[in-house]
């Protein structure tokens, strides 16, 4: 135990500046317990004490919500705990209640000792000296446990009340930047999962149409794969059977030429009116039947496809005995039939691949989350997503600049917002009008258009379209974020400016993107 006067006053002066700037300097509140816990067992013999903060001073109240900050210190440690108001100790919420400094000694200590904390319940503990703080609504208070049985010196109090000033003063800063960041923890976690719940709604919109626009090509390519099958071995019959009559070389020519002609018919049908296609058809067949040649009415589409009508087949006829072009006009169908179906399936494979290579360029799922972005790349990306919605009865008309430079963007999220633009635009319109998307350079800025003819949107309401949770869909059709998670990743993500422009008959979204990070923000 130290004898009073073992410090002197200067010593104490130079101990408590030392702590003031120790503690100016700690960044985190066990630090700074830690700090408190040392200078306090040196200078005034305080082996263990006790920091209390209590959030709207519930303290001693049935409110049992506030939170509340304990700093335990003992032995030159501290340690740091949050408990609730109603786990404080019954002469704690005494002491506390009082608003004012107060010392424990003799036997009204030995009563209150029996309700302290377990580390506190010290015999050799003579003394307790209460010193609060009361600050903006906020309690904040300092329990000095002694074991010197000289009671504080009026020097002691000075330090202790100047000490436990600075403490609070910083652990109440560091405490409430705490919670400052507790909270825009919790903002951003919300904002997180909006923005996830709205990708999830965008993706349902988007996964029926691209599933339907999947399944056509598809379902096609499937579809003439099989019936591949049955052509090559009518091919295969017919080359066998042509084979067995020995053509000469000036015939193979002749059937060299219609080969060339047929691959190119493959690619390029002949493109004929329904009722005219018809009356050819019919007039073929009924000259191969003339002609005995057999299934007729099977071989005339095939024909009439490849080019073929009664003049032109009479001419080929004078090339061939009577014997042999029944053959030849087998062996011309089905290597027609073969041909097409290939281009059939190759067709149908590669808008497969084109509605994948578009859905993974909208998401940008193998790249970096910033990139060197082509605006028209993602708008017809945007449109292949939708094309579902859109074939019914809407025209898009595309009004690209041809100089149109790359941005540094985050592409995934502007496609966001071009999907929720355009699919409010087809709605509006109840899937019927035209869609104009119009792109331009105006000094470091990139210009994106998208207009519709649909009915407009209210004057009263425009300034509200980008407020979270706004919508004038029915229940269950909209969740009112597309167009405020639209605002942010504009504005916020990527430092532009989105505005709208409405009359009956026609809106107007302008969006307006920075070249890259370092072109200045746009003026509100």
């Amino acid at each position: 135990m130290l004898a009073e006067g073992s410090l002197s006053r200067l010593t104490r002066y130079e101990s408590l500046f030392e702590l003031s700037s120790e503690i100016n300097t700690a960044s985190e509140i066990a630090r700074v317990g830690d700090l408190m816990a040392r200078r306090l067992k040196y200078v005034a013999d305080v082996f263990s004490w006790r920091y209390l903060s209590i959030e709207g001073e519930s303290i001693g109240s049935s409110n049992s919500e506030g939170n509340v900050l304990i700093i335990d210190g003992y032995q030159g440690t501290a340690t740091l705990t949050h408990v609730l108001p109603d786990h404080l100790s019954s002469v704690e919420t005494k002491l506390w209640a009082n608003r004012k400094t107060c010392f424990l000694a003799g036997e009204t200590l030995a009563e209150a000792k029996e309700s302290l904390p377990k580390q506190f319940k010290k015999n050799d503990v003579v003394q307790l000296f209460a010193c609060p703080h009361f600050r903006a609504g906020e309690l904040q208070g300092l329990s000095i446990f002694s074991r010197r049985r000289q009671a504080f010196s009026e020097l002691d109090i000075k330090f202790i009340s100047l000490a436990a000033q600075f403490f609070h003063e910083k652990v109440f800063m560091l405490w409430e930047q705490r919670k400052l960041r507790d909270l825009e923890q919790a903002y951003l976690q919300q904002e997180i999962m909006l923005r996830q719940n709205e990708k999830l709604a965008t993706l349902g919109k988007l996964s029926a149409g691209v599933a339907h626009e999947l399944n056509n090509p598809a379902a096609a390519a499937q579809r003439s794969a099989e019936q591949l099958q049955a052509a090559i071995i009518k091919l295969d019959q017919a080359e066998f059977s042509l084979g067995q009559s020995n053509l000469s070389a000036s015939k193979l020519e002749v059937l060299e030429m219609y080969t060339w002609m047929i691959q190119e018919r493959a690619k390029e049908p002949l493109d004929l009116d329904p009722l005219s296609r018809s009356d050819q058809e019919y007039e073929v067949e009924a000259w191969l039947t003339d002609q005995e040649v057999e299934d007729a009415w099977e071989l005339a589409p095939m024909l009439v496809n490849i080019g073929f009508d009664c003049s032109k087949l009479s001419h080929l006829a004078a090339n061939f005995s009577p014997e042999e072009f029944p053959l030849v006009a087998a062996l011309l169908s089905n290597r027609y039939n073969t041909y097409n179906l290939l281009v059939e399936i190759g067709q149908g494979t590669s808008r497969i691949s084109e509605i994948v290579k578009a859905l993974k360029s909208y998401t940008y799922l193998d790249q970096a989350p910033v990139q060197s972005v082509d605006i028209h790349e993602g708008l017809n990306d945007t449109l292949v997503m939708l094309r579902s919605k859109l074939k019914a009865g809407v025209q898009v008309r595309r009004e690209y600049a041809e100089d149109l430079p790359r941005i540094e963007a985050f592409g995934s999220e502007l496609n966001q917002v071009w999907t929720n633009i355009i699919d409010n635009a087809v709605s509006a319109m109840e899937g019927q009008g035209e869609i104009v998307l119009r792109t331009y350079r105006q000094d470091a800025w990139v210009i994106v258009e998208i207009k519709d003819t649909g009915p407009g949107i209210p004057q009263h309401i425009q300034a509200k379209i980008f407020d979270p949770f706004f919508t004038t869909k029915p229940p269950g059709k909209g969740t009112g974020l597309g167009l405020s998670i639209s605002h942010t990743i504009i504005v916020q993500k990527h430092k532009g400016k989105i505005a709208v422009y409405s009359r009956p008959g026609e809106t107007c979204f302008e969006v307006k993107l920075p070249l890259n990070s370092e072109t200045p923000q746009v003026e509100a």
